[in-house]
């Protein structure tokens, strides 16, 4: 059965970046892009089964993306969320005052609890996978099995992919639980400033997870993972646990 593609648009690379490693958990194909060109671009070269559309996205106006996306397109969009989002050096939030069409939104400081289950229950009315973070919670669980001591413990290249892997989705999930308060962390110190009780009680669940400490992999996971959110990504996202 073919991944359902999903199109995150969001001006935080920090934010849309979580979202696909969250969705991209959950067997989903993400795409982040960060202004509404780009989103045109997109849904006009292949199809999508979802597009999660922030409402202050720069670019395209966003009734033109909605409207594209619905009745644009040979194949339109199934599924239309919108983020409601906290603008950049500032903590105003800006509701959508209108949906334009789309299914839902959001609000971000909602995205971890509320973003998955929407689109799931917009994707598939009766899911077999649980909402939110049920399902990546599920995989966590089988890697953690994976990497359960014998006679010897796992090599130590064995190891270091999973710390990784394992961390990736911890710092994507508290993230998506703090967007609220990232609208002026532009920067790794100002994330790291920001996040910094989130980013130690990952770690603590980290090494709890994997029975390892910071020193046995080449440097912080957890850190290494924040950073990886700021960056552009060259791919689509797939699911990081195959």
């Amino acid at each position: 059965m073919e991944k359902p593609q999903i199109l995150v648009a969001h001006e935080r690379p920090v934010i849309g970046h979580a979202i696909a490693h969250v969705l991209a958990a959950q067997g989903l194909r993400v795409q982040v892009v960060s202004d509404g060109y780009r989103v045109a671009d997109a849904l006009k070269a292949e199809a999508w089964d979802a597009l999660i559309l922030d409402v202050a996205l720069p670019g395209a106006a966003l009734h033109e993306l909605v409207e594209l996306a619905r009745t644009g397109l040979a194949l339109p969009v199934k599924a239309v969320l919108l983020i409601a989002s906290v603008f950049r050096r500032s903590s105003y939030k800006r509701k959508p005052q209108r949906l334009y069409g789309a299914d839902d939104y959001v609000e971000i400081h909602d995205l971890g609890e509320q973003l998955p289950g929407k689109l799931w229950r917009l994707l598939a009315p009766e899911p077999a996978t649980l909402p939110g973070m049920a399902e990546a919670e599920a995989v966590l669980a089988e890697l953690q099995d994976e990497h359960e001591p014998e006679d010897v413990g796992p090599a130590p290249s064995s190891l270091s992919h999973a710390a990784h892997r394992l961390a990736a989705l911890l710092v994507a999930d508290l993230v998506l639980h703090s967007g609220d308060r990232l609208a002026s962390g532009d920067s790794l110190e100002e994330l790291r400033a920001a996040l910094g009780p989130e980013l130690e009680a990952a770690r603590a669940i980290h090494r709890e997870a994997l029975g390892t400490t910071t020193a046995d992999v080449e440097h912080d996971p957890i850190d290494a993972a924040l950073a990886a959110l700021l960056q552009a990504p060259t791919e689509p996202a797939e699911d990081a646990w195959s």
